[in-house]
């Protein structure tokens, strides 16, 4: 069992704020200079660095597994109390943007290198992925294309509550798009305004509703992004487009979604498919059975089942067909929002497990 004596825990509790002071929203070569010398110093070998990405290993075995943590976070616009990238530590709790998503996580899997010994029955990768936020699993992409190895299980670090992820929900992207005939804005009867046609479609879309299917929570269907193209303030747009979000669990079908959008918004409104990540589920028992020794041994007890409702880099493992479980320091809710934060003991905990973990395979 991993006890962080106060020196340790202060050099956690610098990583961690060094970390957090690092603005990291996408190919930041400060961050990745950072990482490559916080990966050396706390015990992995083999750095390297590819687009952003930087990951080491510990261990000489066969069995492969990979601890998957991002290093990039969304940008801080917003009403912060303070700084958002001060790291500002206040009653046990560190805030600023990406404490929760996903710089909890990454201090403290980098952290456990310390005491994950260099052994013959297996190989930890530690990959820091870079722009997760906008584009899942190219971290992993870069890693098997660069070190020409495929990881047997992997580990997704993100925020969990100290919970043992098991699955998560999916999700893809529809972009709708609305042609209109542009007309003076003092003159709109003279035309077709665009925007009023896709307003409708949001009004239907909302009304739009699925059926659960366990164990995770309903499908949804969210609007994000409205645009308008057209010659001018004045002018009523040429076309008007929305981009919908849809968080999917592990039976959808993209292309029965599809129908059911297309037959709910008005006619003429064209409809594409854009990315789509894969839900899971964890069914293979050996890597269950790790993690749940593992829980056991930091916690003390047995973990209960637990399911992101949000999308990660698992979704790209899914596709790959291999096996992956969930966990890390953090509320999720706290994700992406204004005064983002963290309690430090999550942070030490989750170096526990990270470095319990390797022994229980």
């Amino acid at each position: 069992m991993v006890m962080l004596c106060m020196s340790k825990k202060e050099k956690l509790l610098k990583l961690f704020v060094d970390l957090v002071r690092i603005k990291s929203f996408d190919r930041s070569k400060e961050m990745s200079s950072y990482l490559q010398s916080a990966l050396k110093e706390n015990g992995w070998h083999n750095v390297r660095e590819s687009g952003g990405n930087v990951w080491g290993s510990i261990g000489r075995g066969s069995k492969k597994v990979l601890y998957d943590i991002h290093s990039d976070t969304v940008l801080a616009a917003g009403s912060w109390k303070s700084d958002p990238f001060k790291a500002v530590i206040k009653n046990g709790r560190i805030y600023g943007r990406g404490t929760v998503d996903d710089k909890g996580s990454l201090s403290s899997a980098i952290f456990a290198g310390n005491f994950i010994k260099d052994s013959p029955d297996y190989k930890i990768y530690l990959l820091a992925c870079d722009r997760e936020e906008i584009d899942e699993g190219y971290g992993l992409r870069v890693f098997i294309e660069k070190e020409k190895t495929k990881p047997d299980y992997a580990v997704i670090a993100e925020p969990s509550g100290l919970k043992l992820a098991v699955g998560q929900r999916g999700r893809t992207e529809f972009a709708l798009n609305a042609a209109g005939i542009p007309a003076h804005g003092s003159m709109p009867d003279e035309g077709k305004n665009a925007v009023y046609i896709i307003s409708e479609a949001v009004d239907k879309i909302k009304k739009i509703k699925f059926k659960r299917v366990k164990p995770f929570s309903n499908t949804i269907v969210t609007p994000t992004a409205l645009s308008s193209q057209g010659d001018g303030k004045n002018v009523l747009p040429n076309s008007c487009s929305l981009l919908l979000d849809v968080r999917i669990n592990h039976k959808d079908k993209v292309s029965d979604i599809r129908k059911i959008i297309s037959k709910t918004i008005p006619p003429g409104i064209s409809i594409k498919t854009g990315l789509v990540c894969r839900a899971w589920l964890l069914k293979d028992r050996a890597l269950l059975a790790s993690s749940k020794k593992a829980y056991k041994k930091v916690f003390g007890f047995e973990p209960e089942p637990y399911y992101w409702g949000f999308c990660t880099n698992g979704s790209e493992y899914a596709e790959r067909g291999i096996p992956v479980v969930g966990f890390g320091p953090g509320n999720p809710a706290m994700a992406h929002k204004d005064n983002e934060m963290v309690k430090f003991s999550e942070v030490q905990k989750a170096v526990e497990f990270f470095a319990a973990f390797p022994q229980c395979l």
